[in-house]
């Protein structure tokens, strides 16, 4: 029997595969997960607008998952996160994941003006791959990670929950140092809750100097450190550090929650410092390409 390309037969013997794959970084993409049990989560509760069968083309060979190759679709944006390809044989690399992405075009039926790769440096094909399809260099960018059991003792005692009083000068140091994201002040305030915290740290005339806004998922071991700013009179002063290890503080308080995983770009020297410092590793690194 020849190799067969088709939808997923099996949500978690695809995920087997998945991890498989992930977890060797000549075949490392991101954005996908290394355990088995966050990447079928991811498949079939939150990955793409569009049924799993639209988005996901599986190669076979005596029925073993050999390839697959899948599009985390934005149906508003027309765009797509593109997980692979992974192809176990590099030997059969080129043919195979030409293949896998004709047809899993053909199956999304779907107008996708950009597609994003996430590649690992050391995933040569893949690169190739991207550039094969037109995608063009955008940066690379580094993975890194804190864990629940490096933390240590964080000092909280300057570090404080967001108020209403504070409104004015969180907004005004928000919009200072993001004038164009994707939540306002007004929505990270309406989004606060037992798990998104907003700490902050305020002068003697109580106004922030600076902030973190985390937001918590520990049903699905997720957590993400969303936004961190520190008005420029205050800066370099460990204010930051401070802020960030009261970030890992809340998220690791929920048990379900062991470690904490962020990307940024490479050449940010001052944010990877700023990490570093406050006990994330790196990981790897990612080069990203975009094909529009």
């Amino acid at each position: 029997m020849g190799i067969i390309l088709s939808e997923a037969k099996d949500i978690e013997k695809l995920a087997l595969f998945l991890e498989e794959m992930n977890n060797n970084s000549e075949t490392h993409i991101g954005y996908c997960g290394k355990l088995k049990s966050e990447i079928y989560h991811t498949l079939v509760h939150h990955f793409s607008d569009l049924d799993i069968s639209k988005y996901f083309t599986v190669a076979y060979e005596n029925d073993e998952i050999i390839g697959a190759i899948g599009f985390d679709i934005d149906v508003e944006n027309q765009s797509a996160e593109v997980w692979g390809p992974f192809i176990r044989n590099k030997s059969q690399y080129s043919g195979l994941a030409d293949a896998l992405w004709d047809k899993v075009i053909a199956l999304s039926n779907n107008k996708i003006h950009e597609f994003s790769f996430f590649i690992n440096k050391e995933n040569t094909f893949a690169q190739q791959f991207a550039i094969k399809k037109k995608a063009v260099y955008k940066g690379n960018h580094l993975v890194l990670k804190a864990v629940h059991s490096h933390l240590g003792n964080v000092d909280l005692h300057q570090i404080k929950p967001f108020n209403t009083k504070y409104r004015d000068s969180f907004t005004t140091l928000h919009e200072t140092a993001f004038p164009n994201t994707y939540y306002t002040a007004s929505e990270i305030i309406q989004r606060l809750s037992e798990y998104n915290q907003l700490l902050v740290m305020t002068d003697k005339d109580e106004m922030i100097i600076g902030y973190v806004y985390v937001e918590a998922k520990p049903e699905h071991k997720e957590g993400t450190i969303e936004y961190i700013a520190v008005s420029s009179e205050h800066q370099k002063q460990g204010i930051g550090t401070k802020l960030i290890q009261a970030a890992l503080a809340h998220l690791f308080s929920f048990s379900e929650m062991e470690e904490i995983i962020l990307s940024v770009a490479k050449d940010n020297d001052k944010a990877i410092h700023l990490y570093k410092a406050s006990g994330f590793h790196e990981m790897h690194e990612l080069i990203y390409y975009l094909h529009s």
